[in-house]
């Protein structure tokens, strides 16, 4: 915890939020200005001296850094992005979620061609 009593951002949020500056080839002057925030603020985020941020903030700095696959800021801070919020949301989403935990790499290729093909179906 931070003097203020605000918990720090995790660290795994912070080494994945380096790591994605650094493999983005911006200057993190440019990151915070693409993704709307101070330079101040991302300095702050990459120090540990804030908590996670808002969920928009996160949102733009996945979209700014192209971080693949997208979520995984939101994963390393304990969030859910919008789209696991979605599917959490339905009905049996949770189940559908708990399912594949156990399937092997390939088997989730299977899962996620099934899924893909579905999806295009829908329109």
């Amino acid at each position: 915890m931070k003097p203020n009593g605000a918990a720090t951002a995790p660290p795994e949020f912070i080494r994945r939020l380096k790591e994605s500056i650094q493999h983005s080839g911006l200057r993190p002057a440019a990151v915070a200005a693409q993704a709307e925030i101070s330079r101040a603020h991302l300095s702050r985020l990459l120090s540990g001296e804030r908590g996670v941020p808002a969920v928009g903030i996160i949102t733009r700095l996945e979209e700014v850094l192209d971080v693949q696959p997208r979520g995984l800021l939101f994963d390393a801070a304990g969030l859910h992005d919008s789209v696991v919020a979605n599917v959490l949301r339905k009905p049996r989403g949770r189940e559908m979620l708990r399912a594949v935990v156990p399937l092997s790499d390939r088997e989730m290729e299977i899962v996620l061609s099934v899924a893909t093909g579905l999806a295009r179906s829908r329109g």
